[in-house]
């Protein structure tokens, strides 16, 4: 009789232990995730110093970079050019304001890996990290350039409605975008060092097959069927929503870009994960 009481008594015993471990299990996932955001912030913070320094003017820098970049273009556009359409400043910034993150974060990527050249041949990090930290990077700088926005809807006396509250869904599909670009873009950089400006030019270009200087609404019906495939379409059209027509964006426009960066990511993490045991000795 002793057997059966003994058996039961470790099956009891390891039934207790189970909380012990999957708590144990939690802790370990939740360390593991504090390091990864403590480095992803260690690198977009060093991505920052670098561009706008540590003296009292980087605020200054930061607030009116946006405005040097395409500012002017928008005022020109809103002030001097007479463009016909609704509002036509508010909805060409509803485009650029989006792409710049998009844009900015693959030409960070593709510089990021040889700039930490340093610290990728000394040091044991999460290099996978590297192109999602350029885009926080550029996310941060695009806080500014939504003032842009701002700006263009108080020039066209545009008010604000409750769609507004959709404005972190629209962000984190364009931050999801920008981050399924900047991986494939890192690895082209390194294995295509001389093409690096066609690559920029590439991505130029699909701002001008998507509806960025002329809304959906405003193409014919056959161009917009071919439009909608663009993934930026989308995002495009979901910042006019919100800002010039005061409306919740559509599923489509929405899901598709996100679908589409997460495809990306999919697609070209685990290669961004296999190629970078040997970024020591492409940057070295």
């Amino acid at each position: 009789m002793a057997a059966p009481r003994t058996e039961a008594l470790d099956a009891r015993e390891a039934g207790s232990d189970r909380p012990r471990r999957r708590a144990g299990r939690l802790l370990t996932h939740v360390a593991s995730v504090r390091r990864t955001v403590d480095l992803l912030a260690a690198l977009t913070a060093a991505d920052l110093r670098f561009r706008y320094g540590r003296g009292p003017f980087r605020f200054v820098r930061w607030l009116f970079d946006p405005f040097a970049l395409v500012g002017v273009y928008l005022v020109l556009v809103t002030l001097v050019l007479d463009r016909a359409g609704t509002a036509p400043g508010l909805s060409l910034a509803c485009a650029i304001v989006p792409f710049q993150l998009v844009m900015l974060g693959v030409a960070n990527a593709m510089g990021a890996i040889t700039l930490r050249a340093p610290i990728i041949t000394n040091m044991a990090f999460r290099r996978t990290l590297i192109p999602l930290s350029s885009v926080l990077t550029e996310a941060v700088a695009f806080g500014a350039s939504l003032l842009l926005i701002a700006l263009m809807m108080g020039i066209y006396d545009v008010a604000p409605t409750t769609a507004i509250i959709w404005l972190p869904v629209v962000l984190t599909v364009n931050l999801v975008l920008a981050a399924g670009f900047a991986y494939p873009a890192s690895l082209f950089a390194l294995w295509f060092r001389e093409l690096k400006p066609f690559a920029l030019s590439s991505v130029r270009v699909l701002f001008f097959l998507g509806p960025g200087l002329v809304p959906l609404s405003e193409t014919s019906e056959s161009a917009r069927r071919v439009l909608q495939l663009n993934p930026l379409t989308g995002l495009f059209e979901s910042y006019r929503d919100l800002f010039l027509y005061g409306e919740p964006p559509s599923a489509w426009n929405l899901l598709y870009p996100f679908a589409f960066g997460l495809a990306l990511l999919m697609l070209f993490v685990p290669l961004y994960r296999r190629e970078q045991r040997e970024f020591a000795k492409v940057v070295g």
